[in-house]
């Protein structure tokens, strides 16, 4: 494994508990306000914030985790298949067509 990948792995964890804690300060919070029979309002701005950058972090570790991507190229795909599979298409049959109306003209 590279540096890249492994401090990626650890971000996404790092992410991840917080992204936790932020979930359990969320449920406490509300759990303190049924307690003292506030009505909740609004969330506080820590919990949003820990929230927010809880995210970030987790997304920036999937980015350092995923590999590079792949090209696709219509010529690399048509290489893979025959051409009695590309001839069929059986998403483009239709059924419900024009001959009932035609049917009616011709008798």
């Amino acid at each position: 494994m590279t540096v890249i990948v492994s401090l990626g792995k650890f971000l996404g964890w790092i992410g991840f508990l917080t992204l936790f804690h932020s979930a359990y300060s969320t449920y406490e919070h509300l759990s303190y306000l049924k307690a003292v029979e506030k009505i909740p309002n609004e969330m506080p701005i820590e919990i949003t914030v820990e929230c927010l950058i809880s995210i970030v972090i987790f997304a920036i570790s999937i980015i350092m985790v995923a590999g590079p991507l792949k090209p696709i190229l219509m010529k690399d795909e048509m290489t893979k298949k025959t051409i009695d599979k590309v001839d069929i298409r059986p998403n483009f049959n239709t059924f419900n067509h024009r001959c009932r109306s035609m049917r009616s003209l011709v008798n």
